[in-house]
């Protein structure tokens, strides 16, 4: 009696741990779009990102399985920079204003009680200007691993919702965004007067 239930409970276990958890495709912030068409961002390019830890694509969730992305990490945030630009008017793939980003960090976490994504980005126009914004979101968790994992899941968009909008919105970004002309005009008119 006591091993079937020892068997069973190992049963389980090894199923369970079986599940992958995948993301779903970005949805843009209706809160960003508004504020970025609001601040009047000068439509820029964006190109391809890069990450800390190339093509990372999966992060073990406890003993239940990968919370998994498509392609990886750092493509699926610059898919979602690219969406909430494009939302707002403010992305033209032949801008002369070229944004980049790295993906430096990427992790979250599984307690009881919360979930917390980790995200920090660094983004840079053509090398010239950078500046890096770390994104901590806290969410609801669960005791039961498959529970917990399927949150952690769930929150990735809303995590890189936030993430961005605070990229977008820091007042750097806007400064790394005005074309070149409007740059030097800035240098020069205190010398001019």
């Amino acid at each position: 009696m006591k091993s079937n239930l020892v068997l069973s409970l190992l049963a389980i276990l090894t199923l369970s741990g079986c599940e992958t958890y995948r993301i779903t495709g970005y949805q843009p912030s209706p809160a960003t779009t508004a504020a970025i068409v609001t601040s009047r961002l000068t439509p820029v390019a964006v190109i391809p990102f890069t990450a800390s830890k190339p093509g990372l694509a999966s992060i073990t969730c406890r003993a239940a399985g990968p919370v998994t992305v498509a392609p990886h990490f750092a493509g699926y945030i610059e898919n979602a920079f690219i969406i909430e630009l494009r939302k707002a008017g403010a992305y033209d793939p032949s801008s002369p204003i070229k944004i980049s980003g790295k993906l430096e960090e990427i992790d979250f976490s599984t307690t009881f009680t919360t979930t917390t994504w980790m995200l920090s980005l660094t983004v840079s126009n053509a090398g010239r200007q950078s500046f890096t914004i770390k994104s901590t979101q806290q969410f609801e968790g669960s005791f039961f691993a498959p529970v917990a994992c399927s949150m952690a899941r769930d929150y990735f968009v809303p995590a890189v919702q936030q993430l961005l909008r605070e990229v977008l919105l820091d007042p750097r970004f806007k400064q790394m965004t005005k074309p070149t002309h409007e740059l030097l005009t800035q240098v020069f008119k205190p010398a001019l007067n």
